[in-house]
């Protein structure tokens, strides 16, 4: 009964408030404590109460699913993906990580979710969240996504639930705890072959490798058109990844630069949100 009155204890906290609550230093201090004292090391399933994933059943293994824990996870962004979601949309998460993105989508009116993920251990929660989740419309591929369909190599970072494709240079100077051999897929492929709908919205991290997504769904952007959320992971990134989407006709945004948001495109990593452009604009 105790565990289980901890494990739900952040729901007492408003919404909004744990959004800020680590800025306030004596209370920051006190979480912190609390936190360590009870629950480091913990696995349990968790009903997010509140904000965009309000309803989401999410097996929480702490400290790393913290932020999702307390709400405070992308919270902004994750705003901006529900609100950009029409009833009966099909969304893509590419680098779906451990789905809370997908979840999202799922929540805000989404006819089919398909999450893109090659790290197994990853891939191993997805299927725990989508089993504990059975109404929402999630769909798993345990694959990479890139510009040419292959095996590749992939690179597990120090953080376990971490990896990249090799050929990314984030990160290039941190040495990897592993390597594997992962599938990697195409957008356009996989929707040339009629395995998935192609997309309205697609959301991509994929630490560093967000070009060679882009350039393998040329096909799929120029025709189908869809809206993109996408983690730029470097300030050149960025610039190729703007590049080749006004290429193909769409306006490309920095969501840290739009009014009210506490962080600015100064960072090294951003998110680009890119639209498509009127028929009839110049």
């Amino acid at each position: 009964m105790t565990s289980r009155v901890l494990e739900r204890s952040v729901n007492l906290i408003p919404w909004q408030a744990r959004h800020w609550i680590k800025r306030i230093p004596l209370v920051a201090g006190l979480q912190r404590l609390f936190f360590r004292k009870f629950l480091s090391g913990r696995a349990f399933l968790h009903t997010i109460n509140a904000g965009p994933a309000k309803g989401l059943v999410y097996p929480i293994s702490l400290p790393r699913d913290k932020a999702i824990w307390t709400g405070a996870y992308e919270a902004e962004l994750a705003e901006a993906v529900a609100r950009s979601v029409r009833q009966g949309d099909v969304c893509y998460d590419v680098g779906a990580h451990r789905g809370f993105f997908s979840g999202v989508f799922a929540l805000a009116g989404a006819s089919s979710v398909i999450a893109f993920e090659p790290f197994p251990d990853n891939c191993a929660q997805l299927q725990l969240l989508f089993a504990n989740n059975p109404h929402l419309p999630l769909t798993f591929e345990q694959t990479a996504v890139g510009k040419d369909d292959g095996i590749v190599e992939f690179n597990v970072m120090p953080d376990s639930s971490m990896g990249k494709l090799a050929s990314s240079s984030f990160q290039s100077d941190i040495e990897s705890a592993a390597v594997l051999k992962v599938s990697v897929r195409s957008l356009d492929s996989l929707i040339s072959e009629g395995k998935y709908p192609a997309p309205q919205i697609i959301k991509i991290d994929v630490e560093g490798a967000e070009v060679d997504v882009l350039q393998g769904a040329r096909k799929t952007l120029f025709i189908n058109k869809p809206l993109l959320f996408i983690e730029a992971h470097s300030r050149s990134l960025a610039a190729e990844c703007t590049a080749l989407l006004k290429e193909l006709r769409y306006r490309v945004s920095v969501f840290e630069d739009e009014p009210g948001r506490e962080e600015s495109s100064s960072l090294e990593v951003c998110h680009l949100v890119a639209a498509p452009l009127a028929s009839n604009a110049s």
